[in-house]
């Protein structure tokens, strides 16, 4: 989804069972009603068979490279991207993690997660507003008969890398939202089953990977678009050293290139904290610009993990322009 879909979605207040505080400054925006059932082939249940995997085993640190927003498959852009993922490899990243919006349609798909599996490194996938479910299904496919290894977020919903587990959610908060028809939609269902296994987990932390931002507060928040927060607040309460103490999102490209700790307050770029929420950014070329009034055109990040502390380093393909 675009953020200005998020901002233009400004439809009742969720329940106030499940909700976080609202920000002042923008109404709630739109959620699936509490019937809509949960779709098995968007968030297949924790218990199933292939619903977690492990890739890697425990080093004392990881690097996770954090890409979304590629948006399309032309020469210019496919160009542009390798640049920017080959950083992503001179940075050390060891796994790469798409937070969505990895093309509009079973080509597009193919040409983009065909490029990240250039990188020979593990891929999760955690698909967005965008992508038809049974599409990107086929692409995956398509591209593990090839050699690479992909796992689907909405599949295999937990991976274990040794020193994070990393759980996702796909899909958007409401179906209107949804940019064509096949697209995942997670409703309460899917969020109550989250913090379900959440509560149960122990170990290695949680990175939970979704490409709906949570709901912030203030110009500094993951969800800013146009002056408002647009994010699901839904979200909020998983965001816990309990539950899910890092995590990494996407969608709203103009609050790219940013982190926060479990406060709200920014964590700037290689400070370690013990709770770290990211959104990387859009990987793609466009020129965005930015809720701080910069533009930029191309961004991701290496999310890295040592012990129980994050840090993040942002990634751009070019320097951002400042305001004028």
């Amino acid at each position: 989804m675009c953020a200005a879909a998020l901002a233009a979605c400004k439809g009742p207040p969720p329940p106030p069972e499940v909700a976080a505080p609202p920000s002042p400054q923008a109404p709630a925006p739109a959620q699936a009603p509490a019937g809509q059932r949960s779709d098995a082939a968007c968030a297949a249940p924790f218990d199933s068979p292939s619903a977690r995997e492990k890739v890697r085993a425990p080093a004392g640190h990881l690097k996770l490279g954090v890409v979304g927003g590629l948006k399309d498959a032309a020469e210019e852009n496919v160009a542009h991207l390798r640049r920017l993922l080959a950083k992503l490899r001179d940075r050390g990243a060891e796994v790469l993690l798409a937070t969505g919006d990895v093309g509009d349609n079973l080509d597009e798909q193919l040409v983009l997660l065909g490029l990240l599996a250039e990188t020979k490194l593990p891929l999760l996938v955690v698909a967005s507003n965008r992508e038809v479910r049974s599409e990107l299904d086929a692409a995956e496919s398509d591209l593990r008969k090839r050699g690479a290894r992909i796992l689907d977020l909405s599949h295999t919903r937990a991976v274990d890398l040794g020193d994070a587990l990393v759980v996702g959610l796909a899909g958007t908060m409401d179906k209107r939202l949804v940019h064509a028809d096949g697209a995942c939609v997670y409703v309460q269902k899917d969020i109550d089953a989250l913090a379900t296994f959440l509560d149960r987990q122990g170990g290695a932390p949680v990175i939970l990977a979704m490409s709906v931002p949570p709901r912030g507060k203030g110009k500094d928040a993951l969800d800013v678009s146009e002056g408002q927060n647009v994010g699901d607040p839904r979200i909020v309460p998983l965001l816990v050293p309990r539950r899910a103490p890092f995590g990494v999102f996407g969608q709203v490209w103009e609050s790219g290139g940013r982190a926060v700790d479990g406060a709200g307050v920014p964590v700037p770029p290689g400070r370690e904290s013990d709770q770290l929420y990211l959104n990387a950014g859009a990987a793609d070329r466009t020129r965005w610009s930015m809720s701080d009034g910069s533009t930029v055109a191309g961004q991701a990040a290496v999310l890295s993990l040592q012990g129980r502390r994050a840090s993040v380093e942002i990634v751009r393909a070019d320097p951002p322009e400042s305001a004028r």
